[in-house]
C-alpha cells in the first residue's frame, strides 16, 4: 500500500509532474503541444508515465513484454510501461494508458490482471491511466475491481490480491488542433 500511496502523491503533485512534461516529454506541455493523430498521443502518454517511474526511483521500460500467465498461456501481453526495482529486478508498478473508450477501458483492466499473474511476484500497483479532454465525461460505471474479466482462449482473470489496482485520469487540454497535459486526477 505504500507504493501505491507513493504514486498517488506523486500523480497528485502538478508542479512535479509539469516539470516532468517539461524536461522529458515537451510535446506535451502546452507551449508545443501534440496533434490527436495516429498513435502519438498514446506514444507520448506511455513515455510520461515511464518518465514518472524514473522519478519515483524506478528503472521504468516502455511496451513491457510480460511472461505468459500459467493459466493463460494463449495471452500475450506487453503492458504500456513497467516500473522495475532495481533492488528485486521485479516489476513493481505495470502501467496502462489508453484514450477514454468503454470498448477499450475493460481490455486494458484484463491486461493487467493477466499480466500480473505472469510475474514472478505479483507488482505492487497496477495503474490504468485513461485520458481525455478537460471536460469530457470518464465514466466509471464499467469499473469493479475485483469482478473477474473474461480472457479469450483461458479462463476469467481476477486481480492478484497482493495488487492494488489504480484507476486515474490523465486530463488532457485542447489549443486549436494541438493537445497538451493538464492534471491527473484519480478516478475511483
Amino acid at each position: 500500500m505504500a507504493v501505491a500511496q507513493a504514486i498517488e502523491q506523486l500523480l497528485a503533485d502538478p508542479a512535479h509532474v509539469q516539470h516532468i512534461v517539461q524536461c522529458d516529454v515537451p510535446m506535451l506541455a502546452s507551449d508545443w503541444g501534440a496533434k490527436d493523430e495516429d498513435a502519438l498521443v498514446h506514444t507520448l502518454g506511455i513515455n510520461l508515465l515511464g518518465s514518472i517511474g524514473k522519478a519515483a526511483g524506478y528503472m521504468s521500460l516502455i511496451e513491457y513484454p510480460v511472461p505468459r500467465a500459467q493459466r493463460w498461456q494463449k495471452k500475450l501481453v506487453r503492458v504500456d510501461t513497467a516500473w522495475i526495482d532495481c533492488h528485486t529486478r521485479q516489476p513493481t508498478v505495470l502501467v496502462e494508458f489508453e484514450r477514454f473508450s468503454m470498448d477499450t477501458v475493460l481490455a486494458k483492466q484484463t491486461n493487467l490482471y493477466v499480466a500480473a499473474h505472469g510475474c514472478a511476484v505479483p507488482p505492487a500497483v497496477l495503474l490504468l491511466c485513461v485520458w481525455a479532454l478537460d471536460g469530457e465525461p470518464v465514466h466509471t460505471s464499467w469499473y469493479e475491481v475485483d469482478r473477474p474479466l473474461p480472457v479469450p482462449g483461458g479462463p476469467n482473470v481476477t486481480r492478484p490480491e497482493s495488487s492494488y489496482m489504480l484507476l486515474v485520469q490523465a486530463v488532457l487540454g485542447c489549443r486549436g488542433e494541438r493537445l497538451h497535459f493538464l492534471r491527473f486526477q484519480r478516478l475511483m
